[in-house]
């Protein structure tokens, strides 16, 4: 069978076969849709060819199906931006009427846990400008004179000659 014409495009043998599972061996297959990836007027031709043939109907029908879950995520979607909103203004009303509140009633002689744990915060950042001195003076110690004896015979500030 002659698959191709001299124009270089697929004869009407050739995609009827293709289309009715004609006798074509594999390499004929191969180069039919080779040139079909790449030839627009016979990728026409052949689905002409295939509309030609009888439809095949669904089984059922996806329609209702689809709505009825385009419905359901939109009201997830709605419910949880709405249940968030919802959320975080009742937190913020929580903290704005609650402490407003509470300041009030709470008068107590001793400190806080907040007020212990600022004091401690303050103890600690007030002792690391000296525990940063003595750690560097410590290192700096550790290199003075490293692997040079001293010298007596320089005098400091000394005369000229």
């Amino acid at each position: 069978m002659t698959c191709f014409r001299p124009d270089g495009h697929l004869t009407d043998a050739a995609l009827t076969a293709l289309v009715r599972g004609g006798c074509l061996e594999e390499l004929d297959r191969l180069e039919l849709a080779e040139h079909l990836a790449y030839c627009d007027q016979c990728l026409q031709r052949y689905t002409e060819l295939l509309s030609e043939g009888p439809m095949l109907t669904p089984a059922r029908s996806c329609r209702e199906s689809l709505r009825r879950r385009i419905r359901q995520q939109a009201v997830q979607l709605g419910v949880s931006r709405y249940a968030t909103a919802a959320a975080a203004v009742t937190l913020a009303l929580t903290l704005l009427w609650g402490s407003g509140n509470l300041s009030g009633r709470v008068h107590s002689t001793a400190p806080s846990l907040l007020e212990r744990a600022g004091t401690a915060l303050t103890e600690w950042t007030d002792a690391w400008p000296q525990a940063w001195e003595e750690a560097l003076s410590g290192f700096s110690g550790l290199f003075d004179n490293f692997g040079v004896s001293p010298r007596n015979d320089l005098t400091q500030g000394g005369t000229h000659p």
